[in-house]
């Protein structure tokens, strides 16, 4: 958590209109999975109310509120999360549990990639070796996709609650599954993850695979350096 809160403006539109477009991914998130355990056999859940785009359906104590206030408390950024609940005893296999994990980070991913597409410099919308500031649009658009790529890399990770673990869980022996999907051995898990994440260079390490990543996507030097300090401008 490398955001300190004495660097944001919270009097700055953009700094809103992020926080704003961060809740947007979080729900299409949430409704990506929902959306692929309709089809996957969970029946339950479009009358549950499931398939909405409704941020208030995919509020949980503890990535939505728990989970921000310890950030906030810590010196970061207080972006929450979401949780939708399947009923996965309902999905056909276990390929179609692991395809129901997988499809919120896949809705990240897309948003990435949404989000790159107008910086890219084929398009000719950024000059990323200008000396004039970028609009906040341009800002807007290079901190999303940073933050939705960082979504994908953390939610991959095989930790419980996670969307990585749950990916793997239905291969693991039930016993097992059972005493890390379960309180109080899964929070502890989650919690140590979460202070690591706070206390270590992970992060540095991603931006860097970050602009190894838009390097490839043909962003070139100046094109990268634009998107990674776009992130921490606005932030």
């Amino acid at each position: 958590m490398t955001i300190i809160l004495a660097d944001i403006d919270f009097q700055s539109p953009l700094f809103w209109a992020i926080l704003i477009g961060w809740l947007i991914s979080v729900v299409l998130h949430e409704f990506a999975h929902g959306l692929v355990a309709h089809f996957g056999g969970d029946y339950t859940i479009r009358q549950r109310g499931g398939l909405t785009l409704n941020p208030l359906h995919y509020i949980d104590p503890l990535m939505s509120i728990l989970i921000p206030a310890a950030m906030l408390a810590m010196g970061a950024v207080p972006l929450p999360g979401g949780v939708t609940y399947i009923r996965r005893d309902l999905l056909r296999s276990p390929y179609w549990d692991s395809a129901v994990s997988l499809a919120g980070p896949l809705m990240n991913l897309l948003l990435f990639f949404a989000c790159l597409i107008p910086l890219h410099p084929a398009i000719g919308w950024v000059n990323p070796a200008s000396t004039t500031p970028h609009t906040n649009a341009q800002v807007f658009l290079a901190t999303m996709a940073v933050l939705q790529m960082l979504a994908v890399i953390l939610n991959l990770i095989p930790v419980p609650p996670l969307d990585g673990f749950q990916t793997i869980s239905s291969y693991l022996p039930r016993d097992f599954r059972m005493r890390l999907s379960t309180p109080p051995l899964n929070l502890f898990i989650f919690f140590v993850y979460f202070m690591i994440l706070a206390n270590s260079p992970l992060i540095d390490y991603f931006l860097h695979a970050l602009v190894r990543i838009l390097l490839f996507l043909g962003y070139g030097p100046d094109g990268a350096l634009f998107v990674v300090e776009a992130y921490f401008n606005a932030l």
